[in-house]
């Protein structure tokens, strides 16, 4: 009997890694092999896989590592736009105290590679899965699309759900080049430095063992492959299926993970498709997505009433749907960030925006975000009680009051990242009246009533390249504070940050990235998998053991 197994990758030793002493190679890890007979008897396979893959996403392994919305913490502590001022329970400490590099890349590294070893395993079955003729679903799946044909009932799910599959394994690559590789200026990017293992469904059908690192620009290469491929496949199979929650990857959601992935390439000179750069790649997907009107904007009539935990808001595109059964309770999101929640947050640890950052938000004078934060000066300085927290709880902070549900939504992605990528991405093309134009579609709806002359006399200061930059680096920090985005916008954009005073560790610290500081912002492959990747055993060089 055929098995359809894992490739190599160092998922097994990643979530070994509390028993060093037992991490030796696992090929096949537990709950990862599953006989082709018993994959062929199940009904709707892709799709039952995917959820198994998307369950991956917000994943309980411990009380700082539960999934997607860890690593998004891991990315605002790090990057100082979110600060801890105490930690009696210790954890994140260490990447408040600026140690992501060392205690991140295991975590990281076998999370996005775990998703990857799963999408392989759904790739090898499409592969292997072969009609009367001998050709195999996926190029059934794809044959019908170019031909514009009508599917049969089963290559219709499997060409939605197999879309999905190769999205979220591109989503997985470009997120593992964001952490593992060197903070690069934009365009000078050393796209022929090595970086990571390539995977893919057919290496598992040759049983490759441990592949070699690729460069940067194989990496995204492989990104940009699955995502374009990913976008067309949902795109034409979704007029047969119907999405059945927000967790599904739709194909805006894979445009967007798309411009996101080709923004942080970066390099102008760079041409991938069609003659065009990077920017424009993402600048395109992005205005595709706003165009599309699927989703809308957050108001700023409701700016301040949504909490940030319904996935049903109209501004989600992406996003698990909390259940008494999926709740993860004091180690979530929530449970360290919100202080309306029996958890953390709400018994000392907070989590709050940067003093600096907050003042410059107070200092515009227009901005209604600054009512997301609490003040300097009030109980849990500097908390996002107006940005995440449940609405029932809105007002209650004592411990015996506050939510002992968790049932808070966990926000994968939202409309308003397309307007922030469409804005860099046209100002990094120097079109600076389109990033403009996008930049103020978003601060249009996040202007305090009665200070709309501050707003428009802001607005007349964006008449350079570089005042131009400054308010989308400001609208990268502000509007996805705590989503994940800002260490990757300090490495694109910033380079140099000076951070407040109400940080434990780095209070009034400036961070530079330029510096030797810099590795700070690049985990380095971890030993379990330079130790038992044949291809990388004894040919990789550590500064941090």
């Amino acid at each position: 009997m055929k098995k359809l197994t894992f490739a190599f990758i160092t998922l097994a030793l990643g979530l070994g890694l509390t028993s060093c002493g037992d991490s030796f190679l696992n090929q096949y890890p537990e709950g990862g092999v599953l006989l082709e007979e018993q994959y062929q008897q199940l009904p709707d396979k892709l799709r039952g896989s995917i959820f198994g893959i998307y369950s991956k996403l917000y994943e309980y392994g411990g009380h700082d590592t539960f999934g997607k919305r860890s690593l998004d913490m891991y990315s605002d502590i790090q990057s100082g736009d979110m600060a801890m001022r105490k930690s009696s329970y210790g954890w994140f400490e260490n990447y408040e105290r600026g140690y992501y590099y060392a205690y991140n890349r295991s975590y990281a590294w076998s999370f996005f590679y775990e998703i990857i070893n799963l999408t392989n395993l759904c790739d090898k079955a499409m592969i292997l899965d072969v009609d009367d003729k001998g050709v195999s679903m996926d190029k059934q799946i794809m044959n019908v699309m170019a031909a514009g044909d009508t599917p049969t009932d089963e290559i219709a799910l499997s060409g939605y759900y197999y879309g999905q599959v190769l999205a979220i394994r591109g989503w997985a690559y470009a997120n593992l080049l964001d952490i593992y590789t060197d903070p690069r200026d934009k365009d000078n990017a050393d796209l022929d430095a090595k970086a990571l293992p390539i995977y893919v469904g057919k290496d598992i059908i040759n049983d490759t063992l441990g592949a070699p690192l690729s460069t940067v620009g194989e990496v995204y290469d492989r990104v940009y492959e699955d995502l374009s491929e990913a976008i067309d496949l949902i795109e034409y199979y979704s007029q047969y299926n119907q999405r059945l929650s927000k967790l599904e990857i739709d194909a805006d959601v894979a445009r967007l993970m798309l411009a996101y992935a080709m923004l942080n390439h970066g390099d102008k000179s760079v041409t991938i498709a069609g003659g065009k750069n990077c920017y424009q790649i993402a600048l395109d997907m992005a205005k595709a997505v706003i165009d599309g009107g699927k989703y809308t904007m957050l108001s700023n009539t409701d700016l301040l009433t949504t909490g940030f935990c319904d996935v049903n808001a109209a501004n989600w595109m992406w996003g698990q749907d909390v259940t008494v059964e999926t709740t993860t309770a004091l180690g979530s999101f929530f449970g360290q960030v919100d202080i309306h929640s029996y958890s953390y947050a709400a018994a000392g640890d907070t989590k709050g925006i940067d003093s600096k950052l907050y003042d410059e938000i107070v200092a515009k004078g227009w901005d209604n975000r600054v009512n997301w934060f609490r003040s300097g000066t009030q109980q849990f300085a500097y908390c996002p009680d107006g940005k995440f927290y449940s609405p029932k709880y809105k007002h209650v902070t004592a411990l015996d009051k506050v939510d002992r549900d968790w049932l808070c939504d966990n926000v994968f992605m939202r409309l308003e990242v397309a307007y922030l990528i469409a804005a860099e991405a046209a100002w990094s093309n120097d079109d600076y009246v389109t990033a403009v134009y996008y930049l103020t579609q978003l601060c249009n709806e996040r202007v305090i009533s009665g200070q709309e002359t501050a707003y428009a006399a802001w607005l007349l200061t964006l008449t350079s390249a570089d005042a131009v930059k400054e308010a989308i680096v400001y609208n990268w920090r502000v509007e996805m504070w705590g989503e994940g985005y800002s260490m990757q916008m300090l490495r694109r954009l910033q380079k140099q940050r000076d951070l407040g005073s109400n940080h434990l560790s780095r209070a009034d610290k400036k961070l530079d990235i330029t510096s030797a500081e810099g590795e700070q912002f690049q985990c380095e492959i971890p030993t379990s998998e330079t130790r038992y990747n044949p291809s990388l055993k004894d040919k990789t060089t550590l500064t941090h053991q």
